[in-house]
């Protein structure tokens, strides 16, 4: 009994202290967790629905609700990790703290490619309710990312805000594989002066836009694939499902620019799905309160690579030796040389740095960006409002009341309305104004930089000692009087465009069945405002008696004020569609029919009408198998009756490899393996290029005669000139270009998304394109038709390549692409050539023909028993031209491809980061196996003829032969007034001139800073950004003569350094 109750008291003692052990021991436990509640927001300060919030290393995750709230446990040690779609990822050390408000950053590269995955950035499978695969725009609407069998390449809205500039264009280059944005202009070319917009408006037929009317793109050559905007293949411009020429949207109101490069991703595009499109997607409404937010920017612009003009003195000598060559009597004595180096006359021996003179070191341009969204249930709204002021490089003079700088202002609305009238039923209602105002000097932005371009320093002061302008009997106009006493010139363009699109889900009598309708009008004016005048120019003369006197040269005329409408475009769109799509199980199937009709009318040509009646199918297994076709009856009233419709057609198929049964095993580290090829008969409607009428034989009457041609008064092209003895024949049978494209490509995604690859094999045969027959002999005095004989072949390879990833709350990502183009001429109709390397056929398209240099002659009896041009006579320092039919005589028989055949590549590759409201990226872009041909004749060559004297000369002229430098020189002898030998002989080229093309450009630059959002809330504001950007920062040039894309007359590349601020209420 005692052992008994001695065990009873001893269990008894022992559970006591257990008890009281894990009494203890719960208290405890519950002091060392804690309920954690928070708040996830986005950029903005607005709640996030759908944020994943999970504890490191945990394998389930909590969601947020509408209000952005969660709410889990958490001990103090635990590090939370926060991750949405888009956005990058954050983490978070609890601490003891019981709230908690995280913002999320939007991720610079928005994930277009591989499906979301439910797998931590450590592996582990956690759960994720709702996570859907990111859309992708592209003609017409959106589409899943993981069943898109077509090529193409986009850059989100994050990427093109970091650019400042006029225009989403400057974004371009560098970020979209296969798209090749090549700038021709540093500035906007005003509606005024020779080869610009207006020569489209005062009534010549545009080209290259297949009736969509005049295009305000003037900056840049935008090329898909290889193909040249110049032969009318430039993308079709698609703006939220609307095809418009417009490229001067400000780049805060873009949500996304994608490029479509396919023929089943195009085909809708009927006659024009060959050129490929650019889907434009602005920013659309979100629901909720009222976001505010405000950018204001400012930024200096400096003239990039401005040729380099030899001071007097050098000029003095140089043309002394020029003229020395020529045989003829030196201009400049030694005691000029003098006066020139030691400036004791600069007026009667100026010397005038001209570009230092009238060109500004910098120039502002300021861009200011109100966006207002919002909404609830049933409405919601967004409102964006723009204004841009960017001015030109050209010095101003105060004293004038009016501005004479080149300058471009631009005011945008940009507005849209989604009304859910039910559940079924939504509306969306758009509009957009432009106003447009720009200015440039009275002697116009052309004419002085050409003017630049030939003036030498010596030519003449910039101010007599009476304060008139400088001038000479060769220089009747001054620079400085053009460019501040010329008055003025001013463009003004108006636009207006609105879009109703009314779509219904008819899902309460058939599941997955939508009906959709979608209209267009756009109305465009632009007029121009001539304030131009001409100020006289004196040259000095001071007598033996030592008297003064002024010789005027050039005319006096007074201010002008001529305004001219100079066009008006109307625009239509409509479109009708229907479709079904439905998920049964595995299987999800897709079908869509469609209308749509584009009508231009401008004022200058009668009504053009592009028509198109298409339908596609799709299906897929499980997100496996994929297969889909499309056909496209196209129509186009520019054609003959019975020409004018034609039937398009393309298919794909796809196969995700990474979802067989038998690849679960590299599921672990292979999330997308997906193979796709698509192939399609495309068209080109390029009958723009030729005028309306290429088909209907016109008549002129000329002097009481009726030839063969045309007497249409607005229009001009190869079939309707307009001037008498243009006589074209018609051509009845001509018909769109046509275009079989196949395209095979892989999409792949690495280690849960982290490593991105897309790689794109394409070979596009080009046929029935427009040429005229080379074999053409003259008929009764008539110029033969164009017509669809041609054959062309594209090829190439695209890759695009990213890496994103975190190291704790550090996120960074290194994205590249590159393209490689390569064509081929496989049939034109050329005259008979007597050697091979005189044909065309088989060379590259555009491929350059010249003569063949072999060096520089270094002595005069080497010069005499070469091989010469007829009527020139080689000597020593002249180029020797190689006679590749050795009969002694250089001539058209000697003219062969000079430069590489090798394909061309493009590329661009991204770097950025984030770290704890910190953004920093930057962009470096660039062109290799390229060659420029840099014979300017102002430039390389010198000592033009200019009215009876001689133009300007450049550092080039250092490197010019002569006997001591003659195994160095890079360029020929001097000579003085041009020399047809070594320059621009027979067909303008020689391969001399060729030089390394290759470059790489800093093309953007971004720096970044969100404040912290404590300080928000004090200051009872979303969020305050402030940033620093740049643009064009940097170029490395194989050739350092000009800028590799925008040579000089050419208004020259622009170097920006912006900063800026954008505030969030």
């Amino acid at each position: 009994m005692v052992h008994t109750s001695l065990y009873k008291n001893i269990v008894k003692t022992g559970s006591v202290l257990f008890l009281a052990l894990l009494v203890m021991a719960l208290p405890q436990t519950s002091l060392a967790q804690t309920t954690l509640k928070g708040t996830v927001l986005d950029d903005h300060g607005y709640p996030i629905q759908g944020a994943m919030v999970h504890l490191k290393g945990e394998k389930f995750a909590e969601v947020t609700n509408k209000d952005g709230a969660f709410e889990l446990v958490a001990t103090p040690g635990a590090v939370l990790v926060f991750e949405y779609p888009g956005y990058n990822t954050t983490e978070l050390k609890a601490g003891n703290r019981q709230s908690v408000f995280v913002r999320l950053s939007a991720r610079h590269l928005q994930q277009t490619m591989a499906p979301h995955s439910n797998t931590t950035p450590a592996g582990d499978t956690i759960y994720i309710p709702n996570k859907s695969v990111p859309d992708l725009q592209v003609l017409y609407g959106s589409t899943n990312a993981a069943t898109f069998l077509g090529s193409i390449a986009t850059v989100g809205a994050n990427q093109l805000a970091t650019t400042p500039a006029s225009s989403y264009t400057y974004a371009l280059p560098g970020r979209l594989a296969g798209l090749n944005v090549i700038q021709t202009s540093g500035f906007y070319s005003p509606l005024t002066g020779s080869l610009t917009s207006r020569d489209i408006f005062v009534g010549n037929i545009p080209n290259n836009t297949s009736g969509a009317g005049p295009s305000d793109n003037t900056e840049f050559n935008i090329q898909l694939r290889g193909h040249n905007a110049s032969a009318g293949q430039s993308p079709i411009v698609v703006i939220d499902g609307v095809q418009r020429e417009l490229y001067s949207l400000d780049p805060e109101s873009i949500g996304s620019v994608s490029v479509l490069k396919d023929a089943l991703s195009t085909i809708l595009l009927g006659q024009n799905s060959a050129r490929g499109a650019l889907i434009v997607t602005t920013k659309q409404p979100v629901a909720g309160a009222p976001r505010v937010s405000f950018t204001a920017e400012t930024g200096q612009q400096t003239p990039m690579h401005l040729p380099k003009p030899l001071p007097a003195y050098q000029y003095a000598y140089l043309l002394n030796e020029a003229l020395l060559n020529d045989g003829k009597t030196p201009a400049y004595s030694a005691a000029d040389f003098a006066a020139y180096r030691d400036q004791s006359d600069p007026v009667g021996h100026p010397d005038v740095n001209w570009y230092n003179t009238i060109l500004r070191d910098h120039s502002s341009i300021n861009r200011y960006n109100l966006n207002v969204t919002g909404g609830g249930n049933t409405a919601r709204y967004v409102v964006g409002l723009n204004y841009m002021n960017q001015n030109g490089m050209f010095v101003s003079d105060d004293a004038n009341s009016y501005n004479t700088n080149a300058q471009l202002k631009r005011y945008m609305i940009n507005s849209r309305i989604d009304v859910d009238i039910n559940k079924n039923f939504n509306a969306q209602l758009q509009v957009f104004g432009r106003l447009q105002d720009g200015t440039q000097p009275g002697a116009t932005t052309a004419a002085i930089l050409q003017g630049l371009l030939t003036t030498p320093n010596n030519a003449y002061a910039v101010y007599n000692p009476n304060k008139s302008f400088g001038g000479s009997p060769n220089y009747t106009q001054n620079l400085l009087a053009q460019t501040i006493a010329s008055g003025y010139m001013a463009d003004h363009l108006h636009d207006v465009m609105v879009n109703l699109d009314l779509n219904y889900k008819l899902d309460d009598w058939v599941k997955g069945w939508w009906v959709k309708a979608k209209g267009n009008v756009s109305v465009q004016e632009a007029s121009n405002q001539d304030r131009s005048k001409q100020a006289p120019v004196f040259s000095r003369s001071i007598s033996n008696s030592g008297d003064t006197a002024y010789h005027r040269y050039g005319s006096t005329v007074n201010q002008v004020n001529n305004f001219t409408n100079t066009t008006w475009a109307r625009y239509r769109f409509v479109q009708l569609s229907t479709g079904y799509n439905r998920q049964f199980g595995d299987h999800a199937v897709g079908a869509q029919l469609l209308f749509d009709q584009k009508n231009v009318l401008l004022n200058y040509d009668i009504p053009s009408e592009l028509t198109n009646f298409a339908g596609k199918a799709s299906y897929n297994y499980a997100e496996k198998y994929f297969i889909e076709g499309a056909l496209n009856y196209s129509g186009y009233n520019r054609y003959a009756p019975g020409h004018q419709y034609g039937l398009f057609y393309a298919g794909g198929l796809g196969w995700n490899m990474a979802k067989e049964n038998w690849m679960q095993s590299a599921s672990g580290w292979l999330n997308q393996l997906k193979w796709r090829v698509t192939y399609g008969r495309t068209g080109n409607a390029n009958v723009d290029n030729y005028g309306y009428y290429i088909w209907r034989q016109h008549y002129q009457q000329v002097a009481g005669t009726y030839p063969i041609g045309s007497n249409y008064p607005n229009g001009a092209g190869l079939g309707e000139q307009g001037v008498p003895g243009s006589q074209v024949l018609a051509n009845i049978n001509a018909t769109w270009e046509k275009a079989d494209k196949l395209d095979a490509g892989v999409d792949m995604a690495f280690f849960n998304n982290r490593l991105l690859l897309t790689a794109d094999y394409y070979h596009e045969r080009y046929f029935d394109v427009m040429q005229t027959r080379g074999r053409s002999i003259a008929l009764l005095g008539s110029s033969y038709p164009v017509e669809n004989i041609g054959i062309d072949l594209y090829t190439g390879g695209e890759l695009s390549l990213t890496y994103q990833d975190r190291i704790g709350s550090l996120n960074y990502f290194v994205t590249g692409n590159a393209s490689m183009q390569q064509s081929k001429v496989i049939f034109m109709d050329e005259q008979y050539q007597a050697y091979p390397w005189n044909v065309h056929t088989g060379r590259p398209v555009g491929q350059r023909y010249g003569l063949i240099a072999d060096g520089l002659f270094q002595t005069g009896a080497e010069a005499a028993a070469a091989a010469t041009i007829a009527g020139y006579a080689p000597h020593a320092g002249d180029i020797r031209y190689k006679d590749l039919n050795n009969d002694h005589v250089i001539d058209q028989f000697d003219v062969a491809p000079i430069g590489k055949e090798r394909p061309i590549i493009y590329y661009g590759l991204t770097a950025g980061i984030s770290y704890k409201g910190i953004e920093a990226s930057i962009l470096l872009q660039g062109v290799t196996n390229r060659e420029n041909y840099v014979g300017s004749n102002a430039i390389d060559a010198g000592f033009q003829g200019q009215n009876n004297g001689y133009s300007q000369t450049y550092e080039q002229a250092l490197g010019r032969w002569i006997p001591e430098t003659a195994a160095t020189a890079i360029y020929p002898r001097l000579t003085a007034g041009g020399n047809g030998y070594n320059y621009s002989p027979l067909f303008q080229s020689s391969s001399f001139f060729l030089r390394n093309g290759n470059y790489i450009r800093i093309k953007n630059v971004d720096v970044g800073y969100n404040l912290p959002y404590a300080w928000m809330r004090k200051l009872k504001l979303r969020g305050i950004k402030i940033f620093a950007n740049a643009q064009n920062l940097f170029t490395h040039s194989a050739y350092k003569g000009v800028d590799p894309e925008v040579p000089f007359p050419a208004y020259p590349m622009q170097k920006v350094i912006n900063t800026g601020i954008t505030v969030k209420l």
